[in-house]
């Protein structure tokens, strides 16, 4: 590389961890160019739930883009028992990935990060004096660091050498529905008591082994899709459409379709590093989605976030041995969050009977289902969500306990 690069830091792909990095690397004085293959605003497949304290990490107001507030969740186990984890105060709110990520992106570019959309990496290398991509253009931009945010199929990864693909249960498929219905619809359907507006997110054990199916409202259609680890899949599309077809009868709907949609979501675990020798990871490029609830956009921010931080001081120090710190960083902030996330995903979706186990337990035990809330709305870490569950179920329950692990 020439010692003379065009910028201190590339970012590939300006999702939300991208776009975070870039503004805040941006806003401490460095010189950044954020590309994503996209022209924005873009379709991207998500379910577009988002927990509250998201709010209070970014720097900005993100009201415009709030589709819905939510109070919780409400959750269905196999046999169709309820457990209502909704509350009288906010947990989070719903977002079409398109308004929210655009907004993310103007931000960066306010922030003084230059963005090229509409614009593919094909090949990014790095050697002891810098980094470079090269796009479908055929463009060559160079600089001092290079950020992969380019999500579960990203080229950064590939080509430095972090990893060749996501196998097995690395990563869940997941098919999606946008189903226009309606407000009164919505509301009918997930809304709660203690907003006229508001809503719940409605979770479904039972339809797909080792996963479950989703209702996630927005200001006038429906979320709805399921998921399942990708070495578990089996027909997975016809799950999907008998599942679907008994909602609409249960709910007597007849929607309009606007998309129809699959993608894959990264579990972490399987990403062992994520900083190579002037390259990070971020978000799905690094593994960042909680293998329990499948959420990954406020890991994905935090990220960001940490790699600014750390890049800055990089920069100015020309030190890139810093990066290292990054590691550290992420590990510190939700490290053992994904861990521990992971050991619970392991034990509920076992198998059927382990689902309609732990939702039992809940429909009958106010401090677990209390806890289950509290999780959701990010009140509880998993680390105490976990040690206040298991003890109540040993103490409490100790049969049902011992049968999770038989």
């Amino acid at each position: 590389m020439s010692s003379m690069s065009d910028y201190d830091v590339i970012v590939v792909g300006a999702g939300p961890a991208g776009s975070t990095m870039a503004r805040q690397a941006a806003k401490r004085g460095v010189n950044v160019l954020l590309i994503d293959k996209e022209k924005f605003p873009r379709v991207k497949p998500c379910a577009g739930g988002v927990i509250g304290k998201v709010k209070d990490m970014l720097d900005f107001d993100i009201s415009s883009v709030i589709q819905r507030d939510v109070y919780g969740q409400r959750f269905y186990s196999p046999s169709g028992l309820l457990i209502d984890c909704t509350r009288p105060e906010v947990s989070g709110f719903m977002v079409m990935r398109e308004e929210f990520d655009h907004l993310l992106f103007e931000k960066a570019k306010e922030a003084g990060a230059k963005a090229l959309d509409g614009n593919r990496v094909v090949n990014a290398t790095q050697d002891k004096e810098g980094v470079a991509v090269e796009t479908e253009n055929g463009e060559r931009f160079t600089a001092e660091y290079l950020v992969g945010a380019d999500g579960i199929n990203g080229v950064v990864a590939r080509s430095i050498g972090f990893y060749d693909g996501w196998k097995g249960s690395s990563a869940a498929l997941c098919i999606e529905v946008e189903a226009e219905v309606g407000k009164d619809i919505v509301e009918k359907i997930c809304g709660v008591e203690y907003d006229s507006e508001g809503v719940s997110i409605d979770i479904y054990f039972g339809p797909v082994p080792y996963g479950y199916a989703w209702c996630f409202p927005k200001r006038t259609h429906l979320s709805v899709g399921v998921g399942v680890p990708q070495d578990k899949v089996s027909n997975l599309k016809n799950t999907f459409n008998e599942w679907f077809e008994e909602f609409k009868k249960k709910h007597e709907i007849e929607p309009e379709i606007l998309s129809d949609l699959s993608f894959r979501v990264p579990y972490s675990g399987a990403v062992k590093r994520t900083f190579m020798g002037r390259t990070v990871l971020l978000g799905d490029a690094a593994g960042f989605a909680n293998p329990f609830s499948a959420e990954g956009i406020s890991e994905a921010i935090g990220s960001g976030i940490i790699a600014a931080q750390v890049i800055e001081r990089a920069v100015r120090t020309k030190d890139p041995k810093i990066l290292k710190e990054y590691e550290k960083g992420w590990k510190a902030a939700f490290g053992e969050d994904l861990s521990v996330a992971k050991s619970l995903a392991k034990l509920m979706f076992k198998n059927e009977k382990n689902m309609e186990t732990i939702l039992s337990l809940a429909h009958r035990d106010p401090v677990i289902s209390d806890y289950m809330y509290k999780l959701i709305a990010g009140k509880v870490s998993y680390k105490q969500f976990k040690s206040t569950v298991i003890k109540t179920i040993v103490r409490k329950y100790p049969r049902a306990g011992l049968s999770l692990y038989l």
